[in-house]
């Protein structure tokens, strides 16, 4: 196997990216599509398949194609969940919901959604089955956002939370894991171990974004961080405060109800922290790392490094 560096895997990721800017159409839709797959992003999904595909000594056309399923759905769902959410900040950048308007953001991102089965579709290996997989994930992507919007109107447990991450985020994290595997001769014995490694690291991802959010600025973020504090948004965090004390929980969200949202992520913060929930948030983290760590000691001698090398990347962000 050849392991190439982060930034080389990106080089070639973006370079077959940009092959998308030569689209030609309605500029009603294709804009907004350019626009959004141009701007500056983490690529840390298409990475996951591109890293995987090279320990696993993968044909490198299929990978790419794997690589950009995986992106192009990721993008679907950020433009439609922008419009859910209200945000108008993503990577930096206006959304294009904000750019333009909400019906050019439904449209680019149905297109986006189309894009990716296109390349999903011309995967040489195991084709009708990554496409069945990649279409089932997608439905299971939604299912997560819907928990999402349902716990805007009420609280959510630990447990409720973790089910919501897992399909919203975990199920696509488990995509970039599975895809790999489809594709290898070598290594579909480990299928399940993989998926599995792949739901906890994006259940570990959504929670580091969580408190991500809490601590860091919106430009570190590229995105607003105030949003889900705006629309009662829940977070590991609050889910962690609800289970804890469920009635100090209740008469801090009373307390705060009419203050600004700076003074209320101020004073959210000294809760959190005050009441040992940041402490067992990180706990629950290493649980989840933990977990990976073990399924990893399960795979071939060989790749284990490489795949320790990978969780501890996805382990070390800072946005």
């Amino acid at each position: 196997m050849t392991i190439k560096s982060n930034q080389d895997y990106k080089h070639l990721f973006l370079k077959e990216l940009a092959k998308l800017q030569d689209m030609e159409g309605p500029s009603y839709l294709y804009d907004p599509i350019k626009y959004i797959i141009k701007s500056e992003g983490k690529r840390l999904r298409p990475f996951i398949v591109q890293y995987l595909g090279d320990v696993f000594n993968n044909d490198p056309k299929d990978t790419m194609k794997g690589a950009m399923g995986v992106e192009l759905l990721h993008n679907f769902t950020l433009v439609h969940d922008d419009i859910m959410d209200g945000d108008d900040l993503r990577h930096n950048v206006a959304t294009i919901h904000k750019k333009w308007d909400n019906a050019h953001a439904v449209l680019s991102g149905d297109g986006l959604g189309a894009l990716g089965p296109i390349f999903i579709g011309k995967i040489k290996k195991n084709t009708l089955e990554i496409l069945i997989r990649y279409n089932e994930v997608i439905l299971e992507i939604c299912e997560g956002q819907a928990y999402d919007m349902e716990f805007e109107s009420r609280d959510a447990t630990v447990d409720e939370y973790i089910l919501m991450s897992e399909k919203k985020t975990g199920s696509l994290f488990e995509l970039c894991f599975e895809i790999p595997c489809l594709i290898s001769d070598d290594f579909l014995e480990f299928k399940l171990e993989l998926k599995k490694l792949g739901r906890n690291l994006g259940i570990i991802f959504q929670m580091q974004d969580d408190i991500l959010e809490m601590s860091t600025s919106s430009k570190n973020m590229g995105k607003g961080t105030n949003s889900d504090i705006e629309r009662s948004k829940k977070t590991i965090l609050s889910s962690m405060a609800l289970d804890q004390d469920k009635d100090a929980w209740n008469e801090l969200q009373e307390a705060i109800k009419n203050r600004s949202i700076v003074e209320k992520k101020q004073l959210l913060k000294e809760y959190y922290k005050n009441s040992g929930i940041i402490e067992k948030s990180q706990e629950l983290l290493l649980n989840f790392e933990n977990k990976c760590k073990d399924i990893i000691k399960s795979f071939p001698i060989e790749v284990q490094d490489n795949m320790i090398s990978l969780l501890n990347m996805i382990l070390k962000r800072e946005k």
